[in-house]
Order: structure tokens, then sequence, then C-alpha cells
């Protein structure tokens, strides 16, 4: 069935790109996204944060250009704003805090439904499905029972022998994607750093004018 294979494929591969960035790296960047894009109270006490921070910074510098001696009067009630104002930060750090924890909460709880959930989902749905046939005769006996397991059609490829077969090729080709990422990193990083005979050359080369300079 043409639908259980890439639904398969799907499932794998949304699991290995969680697994690649993190699921808390990728709450966080939901998160985000939530709060930047979406009208909702979360986004709308972000951006009542973001308001009160830069009126705490704004009436902070005042208070600092203010002689707390000569402008005493003025010095105090900025002081005073500044405590007020803090206040509210706080209060709201909390109450946006809690608000991130539960909302990642529910990520996580998506991410396993969409991943392990669906996985026990499917196999246990299409467990007797043949997601596709082997070309017949071109693998022995033994190799077919085993691809045909737990409950496919014998000459089969079952859900679960499916699933360990596209876990397997989408790891080696993310885990060789990020090496190959690397590699081209650090090429590019030594690149730009001189190499020890260049440098030992041009201490060799600066010594001699010295010498040079000595000598005249």
């Amino acid at each position: 069935m043409v639908a259980v294979l890439w639904t398969v494929v799907g499932v794998v591969v949304f699991g290995a790109v969680i697994a690649a960035i993190g699921s808390d790296n990728f709450g966080e960047y939901i998160w985000y996204l939530w709060t930047t894009l979406v009208p909702s109270k979360a986004a709308k006490n972000v951006q009542q944060l973001r308001e009160v921070q830069r009126e705490a910074i704004a009436v902070s510098t005042e208070r600092s250009n203010t002689s707390s001696q000569d402008e005493f009067s003025k010095w105090a009630k900025l002081n005073r704003k500044v405590d007020k104002l803090r206040g509210e930060i706080e209060k709201l750090n909390a109450g946006i805090s809690t608000q991130r924890a539960f909302f990642k909460s529910q990520v996580r709880r998506v991410i396993w439904m969409s991943t392990t959930g669906m996985k026990i989902f499917v196999r246990i749905r299409y467990r007797k499905v043949a997601v596709f046939w082997l070309p017949k005769g071109m693998f022995p006996g033994w190799l077919e029972w085993m691809l045909s397991l737990t409950s496919a059609p014998r000459g089969s490829v079952s859900v679960s022998a499916w699933f360990m077969i596209t876990d397997y090729a989408i790891k080696g080709a993310v885990a060789f994607a990020i090496t190959k990422t690397a590699e081209m990193a650090l090429a590019k990083r030594k690149i730009g750093i001189p190499g020890p005979s260049s440098s030992s050359e041009k201490k060799t080369g600066q010594e001699v004018k010295t010498t040079e300079r000595k000598n005249a």
C-alpha cells in the first residue's frame, strides 16, 4: 500500500528531524512562532513584558543621569518607578514561564503522538498489510520470512520491517549529512588559519631584518 509506505517514511523523517534539532529546542522555536505570529494571551504577555522592560531601561537611564543630591526629589521618584517596573517585570516573567512550560509540555505530547504513538498505531493497524511485494524468488526463504514479520503475507515487506529499514536509512543519511557539514565547516576554518611554516618564515624574515638593522 502506497499510503502506508509514505506514512512510515513521513513518521521516520519527522522523528529524525526532531532528534537532530532536539525536542526542547523545537519546543522553544514553536513557542517563539506562537508568541510572534499568533494573537494569544501568551503573545500579549510577551509583548507587554518587552514594553515594560524598555520603559524600565529608559527610567533607569534617566535616574542614572539625575543627581541624588542636587535633585533628590526627582531621583527618589524615578527610583520608586524603577522598583515598581521591576516588580511588574518579575510578575510578567513568572506568568510567561508558567505559560511556556505548559506550552512546551503540549508540544512534547504532540511530538510523542506524531512519532512513537504513530509508530505503535500504524504497526497495530496495518500489521497484516503488505507494504510492497518482493520479486518472487529473488531472496532466500528465511529472509522473506523475516521481512514479513510480524503478520504480513510471506514474500512481502511488513510495516514493522519497513519501519526498521526506513529508520536505519534515514538515520544513516542524517548522520552522513551532519558529518559532511562538520567537515566542510572545519575545512573553511582551516583555510583562514596560516600554517606553521608560513608563520615561522615570517618570523625568520623579521629576525633577518632586525639583524641587518643592528649591523648597519
